[in-house]
């Protein structure tokens, strides 16, 4: 058959992504689809931690698995993998009867990903680590947890995946999957960008795609329910704390604050839905009821600013008449034509960010026994792209006469490929201007990425290098950013145009809903820039429909 493929993996999602990855690994002639960008869904949509499963010790074997893949991300992609220190905000006898219940079963984990056994503190110990929490605690617990920037380790495992030989395409949507009789063939795909539709044939499709995985399904005639549940957060202008919070919400769930770079994420809520998760969205009640929990913790929370709200929405494995907190976080791995009597097509219903690489790995499994490959996973062991070497920030940034901090910024994203992006700023010297000032993301870096990470707009530069997720949420940078794209691939003033218009619409939507305060002014001012200063209420698709 024309162009057949092995595998053709559908979601450009962490498990989407790592199952192409360890597909093409494994010597099998694979192709990966997503129908936006690499992570700009639910694995996207979340604070980046990597949890050892402290939410998990009544299942044994989802710690166990978490711990493991902790311990295998620490080595695969050190570097933009970060520690970070938690205090538990114990508010009254039940939070002190909950929170200290498991802690000896949980701290037998953390030696193992070497991480702090969890340390119990008096009020006054904790307020002496961190001092915004409120005096009225009545005890603390410490901890560390790691966290990863999810962005990057979804483009990186898609990258791996080329590097590896597999065909990588983002912004293809899956719009119809080939079926003949009992057996899948492949899929109809539209190219986002032109239009275009073809088909693509392979012996295995994987669906990959999260919450989508249903709708995908019912294409192949096959009906798969999941129980999504939206999960909304709020982003702050600055670091609120030293050390990320956690504490009961007012509804008895958990709530944490997370230092985030420059920012800090408050999350999370588990609302069950049952629409279309692309209609999922962050209302005022989500953000009031994250606030109102965690302020209990940290009483100055409302004097920060607010400019952000992002939700994702879990893919859940279809159990009810329990709690959203009692459900597992585990995985199924199906093999339809065991389940339904359709061969060529697998799925995957539930799981989670820390553990996408063993869901990979054990897709992978399956297809290889079913197309009698015999080839080793290599996936734990083998780095990603920029945790292959070592990083020495200081003896890079002297010998491109480079800012430390802004040396920094870039390792944090590439790691050991940082003199590749430092090197161009070697022929040009102009490369090294800061396009953002609050991610400290140079020219030479969006060009990198541009080049060589599937970036193609404003909006997967911010997931490629955080441009624009600062406090000032891409106000200035944006129109630096676009010349530099415009430039790089050779796009028309009206091309450049539309991709500013998409962008402020897309922050816009992740800023609506929390206006408020001082972010009212500032709104106020971004308007006026993009009216005035950039003549955007002019342009078609602004405001209006011209």
């Amino acid at each position: 058959m024309k162009d057949e493929y092995d595998v053709i993996v559908i979601g450009g999602g962490s498990s989407g992504a790592g199952t192409a990855r360890d597909c093409a690994m494994r010597g099998l002639k694979t192709i990966l689809l997503e129908r936006n960008d690499f992570g700009s869904g639910t694995a996207g949509a979340c604070a980046g931690m990597i949890s050892g499963g402290v939410k998990y010790l009544n299942e044994p074997e989802m710690v166990a698995m978490c711990t493991k893949e902790v311990v295998y991300l620490q080595k695969i992609a050190k570097h933009i993998v970060f520690r970070l220190p938690i205090i538990t905000a114990i508010l009254n006898e039940i939070d002190l009867k909950a929170r200290t219940s498991g802690k000896t079963d949980y701290s037998k984990h953390t030696a193992e990903r070497g991480a702090s056994p969890i340390m119990l503190l008096s009020t006054e110990e904790a307020r002496k680590i961190e001092p915004k929490l409120s005096d009225k605690i009545l005890l603390a617990a410490y901890l560390d947890e790691m966290f990863i920037d999810p962005f990057r380790l979804c483009m990186l495992n898609a990258l791996s995946a080329k590097n590896h030989g597999a065909d990588v395409r983002n912004y293809t949507e899956v719009i119809d999957v080939i079926r003949e009789g009992d057996r899948v063939k492949g899929v109809k795909v539209r190219d986002k960008k032109t239009g275009e539709i073809e088909e693509i044939y392979g012996k295995f499709v994987a669906n990959c795609s999260g919450p989508w995985v249903g709708k995908i399904s019912k294409m192949a005639g096959i009906n798969q329910p999941l129980r999504l549940n939206k999960g909304s957060h709020v982003v702050f202008d600055r670091r609120i704390t030293g050390t990320a919070v956690i504490c009961r919400a007012l509804d008895g769930r958990s709530a944490y604050l997370f230092p985030h770079f420059d920012t800090t994420i408050l999350g999370t809520t588990a609302w069950d839905i049952f629409g279309n998760p692309d209609d999922a969205e962050t209302s005022y009640d989500d953000v009031e009821y994250l606030i109102s929990s965690m302020e209990v913790a940290v009483p100055s929370l409302r004097e920060a600013r607010v400019i952000r709200t992002f939700c994702g929405v879990r893919p859940m494995l279809p159990e009810w008449w329990i709690s959203e907190d009692d459900a597992t976080r585990n995985f199924v791995l199906v093999d339809h034509e065991e389940r339904d009597g359709v061969k060529g097509y697998v799925s995957f219903e539930g799981g989670k960010l820390v553990i996408y690489r063993i869901m990979a790995e054990k897709m992978t499994d399956l297809i290889c026994q079913k197309l009698g490959v015999e080839a080793e996973v290599r996936t734990h062991i083998e780095p990603l792209p920029g945790a292959e070497g070592e990083v020495d920030i200081e003896l890079w940034a002297e010998e491109y006469n480079m800012p430390t901090h802004t040396v920094g910024r870039i390792a944090s994203r590439h790691g050991s490929n940082t003199p590749e992006i430092l090197k161009l700023t070697q022929e040009n010297p102009e490369y090294k201007s800061t396009i953002c000032r609050c991610e400290s993301v140079t020219e030479a870096e969006i060009r990198y990425s541009l080049r060589t990470e599937f970036a193609t707009n404003l909006g997967d530069l911010r997931r490629r290098v955080r441009l624009g997720m600062g406090p000032c949420q891409s106000t200035f940078c944006n129109f630096k950013a676009l010349t530099v794209i415009a430039d790089e691939l050779n796009l028309s003033p009206e091309q450049a145009h539309k991709d500013a218009i998409n962008f402020a619409q897309e922050r816009w939507k992740g800023k609506c809903v929390l206006l408020r305060g001082d972010q009212v002014s500032e709104e106020e001012l971004n308007q006026a820039i993009y009216a005035s200063v950039a003549n955007y209420d002019n342009l078609p698709g602004f405001w209006r429909e011209d």
